[in-house]
């Protein structure tokens, strides 16, 4: 009996010491999933890939109505996973997908959207079967709206038309919700190219209850993966918590005089702005970025070269809009401008890293030991996708033979420029054979098979793990 007690009053001892690491902020930019730059993914399986020249992982993808639903409540989710994810997949392992429906794509056959229809009228992006008896849902053919055309646009109006996006919004939430490969989804469906307008023909637009009944389907339907809508216009939002997708990036992003010269083709009077919207349409959105991400692309070239031209600038509008992710139209789409676009891409999304740890050097396997963690935000926005820490703990041949989580961290809150700061306890792993390992911190991906978040930190391992240092289990 004295034996024992001996032990236990050294390994209550050696408990005592606790090892620390406080490592520096490193100046590197990181490829982390769900931010950064986002390519042009509709047409890769066409166009054979995507030139990909500054550290891209983000794909936008827009999936047509009509090749995912066949028939009436018959979907063809198949079809979405082999002619447009795992195309990409398949080159970029690493990837994420933005996901925008889309029912009326305007010149539909010369963007490529039509690839893989079949059955002719390729303009039509919605299911034949909406036209035909018994829902005989009207629709408009129009030669140009605007400068954009052919049209195809369904009736969003029509109740039968309302009842089917709603039954659609179900199942894709039903298929998606959750799923980690899933950077957002933008809420599509309603108008050209998904964006809730039909410019150049009004007469065609989805009105307020319509777009108020889509925004609601999509609130009640994703609980887990991120939205967007591209508007901030109070029948768009109302009291949901949407991100917002800014298509004209950076006309469109802030007031025309927060900068002189103002941005080329500026307009900040309507709810097309994203400022004026959160100003005036709905100004409790302006807080929405804390829980959903902000994107915006750049379609033209006089807006693509303020990437490069005026790049202090467009840092400004970065952070303080809070965006995640820029594309797929953008200055990134080219090679050149490395450093400035490094820099951009520094300003989007979350950068966590780690500020000071606490570990016990001996643990005894099977009980609680303490740990003391501090996280910093060093980007512009928090992260939105689910990861947890995990501590692992790894041999001297290099294979982690134990992993555990720790669910008093919550990386989702840990807003810009905050440090999360947690006391808390793990219990070490019971399978752990006694003996010395690398005690190594890795923020990890709530599903297997995905990568982990790279620390703003340096010396890192070649899984992303930050090394704490050795540790003794007894």
């Amino acid at each position: 009996m004295l034996a024992v007690a001996v032990l236990a009053s050294a390994l209550s001892a050696a408990c005592a010491h606790a090892g620390t690491l406080t490592p520096a902020v490193s100046t590197q930019e990181f490829d982390n999933p769900h931010r950064g730059f986002m390519l042009w993914g509709s047409s890769y399986a066409v166009d054979g890939g995507v030139d990909n020249f500054h550290g891209a992982h983000i794909y936008h993808v827009y999936l047509p109505w009509r090749i995912i639903e066949t028939a009436d409540q018959v979907f063809d989710w198949n079809a979405v996973e082999t002619l447009y994810l795992q195309p990409i997949l398949n080159d970029d392992p690493l990837a994420t997908f933005v996901l925008r429906p889309v029912a009326d794509y305007p010149e539909s056959a010369a963007s490529q959207i039509d690839a893989h229809y079949t059955g002719g009228e390729n303009e039509r992006d919605y299911p034949k079967f909406l036209e035909q008896a018994p829902l005989n849902i009207p629709y408009a053919v129009r030669a140009k709206c605007d400068s954009d055309g052919p049209i195809r646009s369904l009736d969003y109006n029509n109740p039968a038309a309302r009842q089917q996006m709603q039954q659609f919004v179900q199942a894709l939430a039903a298929r998606f919700d959750g799923d980690p490969r899933i950077t957002a989804i933008q809420v599509g469906l309603l108008g050209f190219w998904g964006e809730w307008h039909t410019s150049g023909c009004e007469d065609l637009q989805p009105n307020a209850q319509t777009r108020s009944l889509i925004r609601d389907a999509y609130t009640a339907a994703f609980l887990k993966t991120p939205l967007q809508t591209r508007y901030a216009r109070a029948s768009d939002v109302g009291s949901a918590l949407f991100g917002f997708h800014e298509d004209y990036f950076p006309s469109f992003t802030g007031k025309c005089n927060a900068f002189n010269p103002q941005m080329p083709s500026c307009s900040d009077d309507g709810w097309w702005n994203l400022e004026y919207g959160l100003a005036n349409e709905v100004p409790a959105a302006r807080q929405n970025w804390m829980v959903n991400p902000v994107s915006g692309e750049s379609p033209n070239s006089n807006q693509k070269s303020t990437w490069t031209n005026r790049t202090a600038d467009v840092r400004k509008l970065l952070r303080d809009y809070h965006f995640s992710f820029l594309g797929p139209a953008g200055a990134h789409e080219t090679s050149g401008n490395a450093a400035k676009l490094k820099t951009l891409k520094s300003d989007l999304g979350y950068r966590l890293g780690i500020s000071t740890v606490t570990w016990p050097n001996t643990q005894v396997r099977g009980q609680q030991a303490a740990l003391r963690l501090d996280i910093k935000n060093h980007g512009s926005a928090p992260l939105y996708n689910a990861y947890h820490v995990e501590l692992h703990w790894v041999a001297a041949d290099g294979s982690t033979k134990a992993r555990t989580s720790i669910p008093a961290v919550t990386l989702s809150e840990i807003m810009p420029g905050t440090v999360q700061s947690r006391s808390t306890t793990f219990t070490v792993p019971a399978t752990l054979a006694a003996g010395s390992y690398s005690l190594r911190l890795a923020l990890a991906d709530d599903a297997p098979g995905r990568r982990n978040i790279a620390p703003q930190n340096d010396g890192q391992d070649t899984q992303r793990r930050l090394p704490l240092g050795q540790v003794q289990v007894n």
